[in-house]
């Protein structure tokens, strides 16, 4: 059933339990896996436009592929394929739209329990993501339970 998954990284260890879970998936299923990161820069257009925008760029690009490379070793060692996505936007959108255009069956990612003030701030990317998806998604707790 969930034989192409995506995995959605930031780089954080909540993300690296849902890589975890990802891959034994893949294993399991005898799928293949679709690591992406988002390099969310969107926030810089904000900024002036100076040199130190791009060294904040190069180093969200080298930060995603050091977390999809990581991701790749785990998948290498399971014994699952695996194909990395390094791309910059909108998060929550461009998992969104490379799911569907890379036809995964299932995305998985972190999720975090959102407490107090937080719910009244900008929804995390794994609301946007669970609310918006045209393809299942599974959040996974950063702690084992």
């Amino acid at each position: 059933m969930f034989e192409r998954i995506m995995i959605a990284t930031d780089g954080s260890k909540h993300s690296e339990r849902a890589a975890e879970v990802g891959v034994e998936l893949a294993r399991l299923s005898g799928g293949a896996i679709t690591v992406i990161y988002v390099a969310d820069t969107g926030r810089l257009s904000h900024l002036p436009e100076d040199m130190a925008l791009a060294s904040i760029r190069d180093l969200l690009i080298k930060e995603g592929e050091e977390a999809t490379d990581y991701i790749e070793e785990m998948a290498g060692n399971a014994g699952v394929g695996c194909t990395k996505m390094v791309i910059e936007g909108n998060p929550g959108e461009e998992i969104i739209r490379s799911s569907v255009e890379s036809g995964v069956d299932v995305v998985i990612m972190g999720s975090v329990g959102r407490t107090g003030l937080d719910k009244f701030l900008l929804g995390s990317v794994a609301e946007k993501v669970v609310r918006n998806s045209k393809v299942p998604v599974l959040t996974v707790p950063g702690e084992k339970v």
